[in-house]
């Protein structure tokens, strides 16, 4: 259901653009003000610095959105990394138990591939949650696997495996954090308005100009459907984080039994 809301979000915008440059143009006609040079540079410095808040706060959002994806595929490279590295440090517990750490460690990176496929933030905790309790079978697993009487061992593979889960916090906290929806609110008023405001302009010369309202809208609703895309890059219709995903997607090919 969110996939095809975000789906629908590109046109719904494009078309409440054009809508709102419909309302402000026709707002100009009904107003019967002049077009006349005196009239426009009193109404445009007005215009001019709701069209320059505009653009404030499509920059900021979209340098704020493009910032958190960054920092969502570091995090994904991180976990990545270490329970690659993890993985290849199983080798230092007592054979006995490597086989079940095995098993364990296949059935965790499954679980957190599971959570990471999962577009809604709620079935994302509730694979955390199952991730975590492997986590804690493994841990207690691997402390029995290395006896105290072999201490460098235990210094190599307990690290490795904190740092596993480590990086699991690390990316909830990245699942969990967008723009507030005060936040999203205000960027959409303030595009809509923006949009009337630029119609009440074109109206200045009698025509509707078709060509530039249709530009605006598609320019406007293409930057805002970017940002929502980059805050929710798994619902949207790029995946921006496919190739960030397929890091431990093809880690866990190669460790199949």
């Amino acid at each position: 259901m969110t996939d095809i809301l975000m789906v629908a979000l590109a046109p719904t915008l494009f078309i409440t653009v054009l809508l709102m440059m419909e309302l402000g143009y026709r707002y100009r006609l009904a107003s019967h003000l002049p077009n006349d040079s005196e009239t426009n540079a009193g109404v445009g410095p007005a215009i001019g610095t709701v069209l320059a808040l505009m653009g404030l706060v499509l920059a900021f959002s979209f340098s704020s959105a493009a910032a958190r994806l960054d920092a969502a595929r570091r995090t994904i490279l991180d976990e990545a990394n270490a329970i690659e590295t993890a993985w290849l440090r199983l080798d230092l517990a007592e054979p006995s138990a490597q086989p079940r750490l095995r098993v364990l460690f296949r059935q965790y990176v499954d679980s957190r591939i599971s959570g990471y496929s999962s577009p809604e933030l709620r079935e994302y905790h509730q694979r955390a949650k199952i991730s975590g309790g492997l986590m804690r079978q493994i841990w207690a697993l691997a402390v029995e696997a290395t006896p105290p009487s072999h201490p460098e061992d235990r210094l190599l593979l307990l690290p490795a495996l904190n740092a596993m889960s480590d990086g699991a916090s690390a990316r909830t906290i990245s699942v969990s954090t967008h723009l507030p929806p005060a936040i999203l609110t205000f960027l959409f008023g303030t595009v809509f308005i923006g949009s009337m405001l630029i119609g009440t302009l074109l109206a200045c010369a009698g025509r509707r100009h078709w060509f530039y309202r249709l530009v605006i809208a598609m320019v406007l609703s293409s930057v805002v459907y970017a940002i929502v895309d980059m805050e929710y890059p798994r619902l949207g219709a790029f995946n921006l984080l496919k190739n960030a995903d397929s890091l431990l997607v093809n880690f866990r090919d190669s460790i199949k039994p």
